[in-house]
């Protein structure tokens, strides 16, 4: 009767039926169809007590059960995600690592099923006696929650948030376990699946007013013109949205890497377009504060400092991401390099169409355009911020230190990435931390020397991260000249090292023997 259900579930995913009956043995199914209703038993007694309807002789002869509908609905609010986030993650890496272990992961690479197809298995598969056993415990959630009051649209957006939040935590770990292999992974994984699962339902918890059932007031803050504190549907449908993106891009990462992993995390292309969504989402949640108060220099300030950090750290990250090896960057510059000189496509040369879009090209005009799309997202927030001509020349001044300062940090972690060492990106990121703060910490010695004023501004604007929004209103317009000319100086000096080693390790052994093949002894040469 289930054969061709079974059948056709083999063809549409075989690592999938491959989990499935690995896992669904009777014994195991019937440990955890045991477990759930004891648990659910266990929470129904907890919150239940008995009621007399008629004594007689001071004995209680009939008596009901009285149970706190309430308190258990929020119980299995807490324990369906985290036992999903926790006990289902820590399944899934577990599952993972024993398979690198075996060797079997590289034999299922070879199989004709796609990547995707492989992961899906994994996700649905590996923990599918988890969805077991919590998905015995949904009906009595229901079931509470409607004896309770709570309005319905709650629970539906509690389940929908759950699913995209714990896809998210699945994808990330299924990505942590193809960029690094250890033993200690599962475990670390289920800590912080608990701490995920506790954040999430505390969140949604306190969101909620429990004594009179109601959405509670969130505040008065928006994305661009829809207004997500005082509306729960909208804020629902924003947070879903998020979580949803971001369930994208961390796919995509880990479908790239399961493909190849020694490859990048993402695209150069995939990058443009990760960029220009984060910072777009990041405007929306500040737009409307320019208008909500009288506009001051300090608080735009205050405004671009917070953007400048937030998109440094993210765009150290996306660096990181399209950054290839050492050994892809050899393979570009070795074989590539003289095919793409002369060749063009419609009149546009291909090696600036392989810098812009190539997998194996070095990062550094990828992060160009990266930092281009930054500055036209923001540009006209800051025109249309509230403030004098000055102050936003001043702003768009201390935007072009940063983004210069991040162009430098790009181009330090190719330079390192491309140098023969062992565990390449532990150097790249030891190299970036000593660029952003051994200058912070020099020139802080130094300031701490002086009473009053700022000592070496030039110096401060160059080389410390977000100082130009703290020194730049008391620095004089020929210091933040120069201070960007240096910038610039540093990261030509930069690109013309990278083009000479890109250059040196392009050039073939072979070459040079060619070239100086009249050198060689007549006895060697071929008559």
């Amino acid at each position: 009767m289930f054969s061709t259900p079974i059948n056709r579930l083999g063809d549409w995913n075989p690592q999938l039926m491959r989990e499935l009956r690995g896992r669904l043995q009777r014994r195991n199914g019937l440990i955890v169809v045991a477990t759930s209703l004891i648990v659910q038993t266990l929470i129904l007694l907890s919150f239940s007590s008995q009621k007399c309807t008629s004594n007689v002789n001071n004995r209680c002869v009939e008596f009901v059960w009285e149970f706190d509908w309430l308190m258990i609905f929020r119980t299995l609010n807490w324990i369906l995600p985290l036992s999903l986030f926790s006990i289902g993650v820590y399944l899934l890496i577990s599952d993972w690592m024993k398979e690198q272990r075996r060797g079997t992961l590289n034999f299922i690479r070879l199989t004709p099923q796609s990547s995707q197809s492989i992961l899906w298995g994994k996700m649905l598969g590996v923990p599918i006696l988890v969805y077991l056993g919590l998905s015995l415990a949904v009906p009595l959630h229901w079931g509470a929650g409607i004896a309770a009051g709570v309005p319905l649209a709650w629970t539906i957006s509690f389940y929908a948030l759950m699913m995209v939040t714990c896809r998210l935590f699945y994808n990330l770990g299924l990505l942590n376990s193809c960029l690094t292999q250890a033993s200690y992974q599962g475990l670390a994984a289920s800590l912080v699946g608990v701490w995920l699962g506790s954040t999430f339902t505390g969140l949604l918890d306190w969101s909620f007013d429990w004594q009179n059932l109601v959405y509670k007031d969130l505040g008065d803050w928006s994305w661009f013109i829809w207004n997500l504190g005082h509306e729960p549907l909208p804020l629902t449908l924003w947070t879903l949205i998020t979580i949803s993106v971001s369930v994208y891009w961390v796919w995509q990462a880990t479908n790239r890497m399961f493909r190849n992993p020694n490859g990048t995390l993402l695209s150069k292309q995939q990058s443009y377009w990760l960029v220009g969504g984060v910072q777009i989402w990041l405007l929306g949640l500040l737009w409307s504060l320019p208008h909500q108060s009288v506009a001051r220099q300090e608080q735009l300030f205050g405004y671009l400092f917070g953007i400048s950090l937030f998109s440094l750290f993210f765009l150290l990250g996306v660096i990181f991401a399209i950054s290839p090896q050492r050994q892809a960057l050899l393979d570009w510059a070795r074989y590539g390099q003289s095919q793409r000189q002369h060749a063009t496509v419609n009149n546009v040369p291909v090696s600036w169409q392989d810098w812009l879009w190539g997998e194996k090209s070095p990062s550094s005009v990828a992060i160009a355009v990266n930092l281009g799309i930054t500055a036209i997202v923001w540009f006209p927030w800051l025109l249309l911020f509230p403030i004098g001509v000055d102050d936003k020349v001043k702003a768009i001044a201390g935007l072009l230190l940063c983004a210069n300062l991040i162009g430098f940090y790009a181009l330090l972690i190719q330079l390192m990435l491309i140098i023969r060492r062992k565990k390449p990106l532990i150097w790249a990121g030891s190299t970036l931390s000593l660029a952003i703060f051994v200058p912070l910490f020099i020139l802080s010695v130094i300031q701490t020397e002086f009473t009053s004023g700022v000592q070496l501004p030039g110096l401060w604007l160059a080389s410390v991260f977000g100082a130009p929004w703290i020194i730049l209103a008391q620095t004089s317009a020929f210091t933040v000249l120069f201070s960007v000319l240096g910038q610039w100086a540093i990261i030509a000096g930069l690109m013309v090292q990278l083009t000479r080693q890109l250059k040196r390790v392009g050039e073939s052994a072979s070459k040079p023997l060619f070239a100086n093949h009249n050198a060689l002894p007549n006895s060697a040469k071929v008559r």
